[in-house]
């Protein structure tokens, strides 16, 4: 992800000071980016076509749904806390970054940028991002490249939807 936004001239910072230590902040744009890993954050259970979060841990159940419904949680406050602060947010999937690298990496671009790109350069994956792939079974739960409301916290401010 960072290859692709760094080599058609989108800059970033890696390391914040911000609620939720966001994986790209872009502070001219007041854009925040996290890549939620689909395990942790509470989708891994859609993408293995599985029937409730509760199916995918046959032991410990209560143990690491609790778990992973607070990490969900904590996604929500962290979200209302930087849009308070005046922040955009924008939350991906693992999954969907690793489904299609180049789109996701567009998608912020022009997002920072605040315009179509017509020149976007792409990069073909990388073997440890094929490597990565083939790790999270089947395609990204959701048909967009922003999580939306059905797949746990929201991602993006009512102030970036209009």
């Amino acid at each position: 992800m960072r290859r692709r936004l760094w080599l058609n001239g989108v800059r970033y910072r890696l390391k914040s000071r911000l609620p939720g230590r966001p994986d790209l902040v872009f502070p001219g744009a007041r854009l925040v980016i996290f890549i939620d890993g689909d395990l942790w954050h509470g989708n891994s259970w859609r993408i293995r076509g599985l029937p409730s979060l509760e199916a995918q841990f046959p032991s410990r159940t209560s143990w690491w749904v609790a778990k992973i419904r607070r990490n969900m949680q904590r996604d929500q406050e962290v979200d209302e806390q930087l849009r308070a602060a005046g922040w955009i947010v924008l939350r991906y999937w693992e999954s969907t970054v690793l489904e299609d690298p180049n789109r996701v990496a567009r998608d912020i671009a022009e997002r920072v940028r605040g315009r179509p790109l017509t020149d976007f350069k792409l990069l073909e994956a990388s073997r440890g991002e094929r490597r990565r792939r083939g790790s999270v079974r089947g395609k990204a739960a959701s048909s967009g490249l922003v999580r939306g409301p059905g797949d746990a916290p929201p991602t993006v401010s009512a102030r970036d939807s209009g």
